[in-house]
């Protein structure tokens, strides 16, 4: 079942379908909230991309760029979708746009408890970085 997807930029009435998804298509996490989604919508709209099957939201992907690096987070495709091509479009239409904004180089995180999702960022060209360690903390 393919028929009419469609690929939109996220708008606030998405939000509450966003989080929804998360929470079934993803591991969830502990900043998914409406207000953090508001906020991240107000700075970088056009590279939080959504895939629709007429009214189900069915992929995501947000792309992040601060002017030196750019991001993609919240990548995911209902399990029912899955191996169709969905996920290399949400990212390479979202590659796009960052390199229309002058990104030269995207990193991908990448739940360490999903690792099918290592094999499609590898087939998407993105590689390991040994050079970078990752850290994080909520504020």
């Amino acid at each position: 079942k393919m028929s009419n997807l469609e690929y939109r930029t996220c708008s606030p009435d998405d939000i509450d379908a966003a989080l929804a998804f998360w929470n079934t298509a993803t591991l969830g996490g502990s900043t998914n909230t409406r207000e953090a989604i508001e906020i991240y919508l107000d700075h970088d709209a056009e590279l939080f991309i959504t895939v629709w099957d007429e009214d189900a939201l069915i992929g995501t992907v947000m792309g992040a760029w601060d002017g030196w690096r750019a991001h993609f987070a919240r990548l995911a495709v209902n399990p029912e979708y899955r191996r169709r091509g969905i996920a290399r479009e949400l990212v390479n239409r979202a590659e796009k746009l960052l390199r229309k904004r002058g990104a030269k180089r995207v990193y991908a995180d990448i739940l360490t408890e999903s690792p099918e999702a290592f094999d499609f960022w590898r087939a998407m060209g993105f590689t390991p970085n040994d050079v970078v360690a990752p850290y994080a903390k909520n504020l």
